[in-house]
């Protein structure tokens, strides 16, 4: 449930209106979800983007309302009949938590991915104190409107793909991207092909910075992102790969505020030491 409430604390129009448009959905899967979700719009009028949708339906998927059927989804749909007073009440008490405390949420928020065969009551207790952190850093490359610095030593092909679907999409927005990596001398062939989709935008430069060897190396460790110079941040332990984002147990910390912009200081300065990365 940690997902839908930070999602609905950041984005409160949105889950209102996706959950509006699945009430005469049946419980058969639904493939390309987002896709279905394309006609709706914001309460200033524009098109729901597919990143915001995304961010929706994993919010659904954390309540347990919908379930990940391949690339598609299952409705519950008893569970979704069944919970609708619980979410109403979700945002009812998110509108009062904004009006008591109107300099919004606290400056870090734990977030964590989790193996799959976690013991039931363990998962229970860990997502009751924190968000997921997959769905949190996808929020945090999502919602970047000027700028984003995105940086993990290691890419597999997999997150490197779905990263940039992501960027591709900010950059057609006008953000300007960098994307830090240590890739040493090669990238593997399949980070290179997906990399190259990005690689020719204008706003998107891509780095490494990883220089000597032995005792001498001179490189960095953090998996960190930052938006819009610091408006919002993130920092944790999960590289850019699949095992980490789904299958290993990783933390992080979504940022704001003071911390947030002192992450995005460090991170501009660390992109001026790095070197571009031919692709």
């Amino acid at each position: 449930m940690k997902t839908y409430v930070l999602t609905a604390r950041r984005y409160p129009w949105l889950l209102p209106l996706v959950e509006a448009s699945m009430r005469g959905l049946t419980q058969e899967p639904v493939q390309g979800f987002p896709r279905l979700l394309r006609g709706l719009r914001t309460p200033g009028g524009r098109p729901v983007s597919d990143d915001e949708a995304l961010l929706a339906l994993n919010a659904l998927c954390d309540l347990g309302v919908l379930e990940r059927i391949g690339l598609g989804y299952r409705l519950n749909k008893e569970l979704f009949d069944a919970t609708e007073g619980s979410r109403v009440g979700i945002h009812a008490a998110l509108g009062i938590v904004s009006e008591s405390f109107p300099d919004g949420p606290p400056e870090a928020q734990l977030c964590v991915s989790l193996p799959p065969s976690l013991p039931a009551a363990s998962e229970h207790v860990i997502r009751e104190a924190s968000a997921d952190l997959r769905s949190s850093l996808i929020d945090v490359v999502a919602g970047a409107k000027h700028s984003l610095i995105v940086a993990s030593p290691f890419w597999d092909a997999g997150t490197a793909g779905e990263m940039a679907s992501l960027l591709d999409k900010r950059l057609g927005t006008g953000v300007r991207v960098w994307l830090l990596g240590r890739f040493e001398r090669d990238l593997p062939a399949g980070v290179r092909s997906e990399l190259r989709r990005i690689a020719s935008e204008k706003e998107c430069s891509i780095l490494s910075w990883i220089e000597g060897s032995g005792a001498d190396t001179q490189t960095f460790h953090f998996k960190a992102a930052s938006a819009d110079k610091g408006e919002r941040g993130y920092m944790g332990s999960a590289n850019m790969t699949v095992s980490s984002l789904r299958s290993r147990m990783e933390l992080g910390v979504i940022l704001t505020g003071t911390a947030a912009a002192q992450l995005d200081r460090i991170l501009r300065v660390v992109i001026t030491m790095a070197s571009p990365v031919e692709v």
